[in-house]
């Protein structure tokens, strides 16, 4: 009587884990990923702004609202050194231009530029100064 329950019991776990996969696969594409976000700008952003000006921009220095300002006006750079638009720096061709000497780049590489733009502003606001969880970076 034990055997017959097995396979039932196997279909069964085998049915739920895939509706779990269905139900995560449906949420993720349904918005950002501020963990998506975390991890890019960890290996990606703070990266280039270690050798450029030896500092990091962590979500804590602002609000959700200077953030939303911030992106919105997509100002990255106003000196003039480096390529001004925000959403630039999460681009494919960015990543692209930076693939060789940094693997996070190549392998955000697929990732459309509006989906990793949307992970990087998440993790922004849902690290900002006023969040339930302000964060610093690593």
């Amino acid at each position: 009587m034990k055997n017959a329950m097995k396979p039932k019991s196997f279909f069964f776990d085998f049915s739920l884990a895939g509706l779990a996969l269905l139900i995560a696969a449906d949420a993720w594409a349904a918005g950002a990923n501020w963990k998506i976000g975390r991890v890019y700008n960890r290996l990606v952003c703070n990266a280039c702004h270690r050798v450029d000006d030896g500092k990091v921009v962590s979500p804590v220095d602002r609000t959700q609202a200077e953030w939303k300002a911030y992106f919105k006006a997509d100002a990255h750079d106003k000196t003039g050194k480096t390529n001004g638009s925000a959403k630039y720096y999460a681009s494919q061709a960015y990543r692209g231009s930076i693939k060789d000497t940094n693997k996070a780049a190549a392998k955000f590489l697929p990732i459309p530029d509006d989906v990793m733009t949307g992970h990087v502003v998440e993790f922004y606001l849902h690290g900002a100064k006023d969040s339930d969880t302000p964060s610093r970076c690593q």
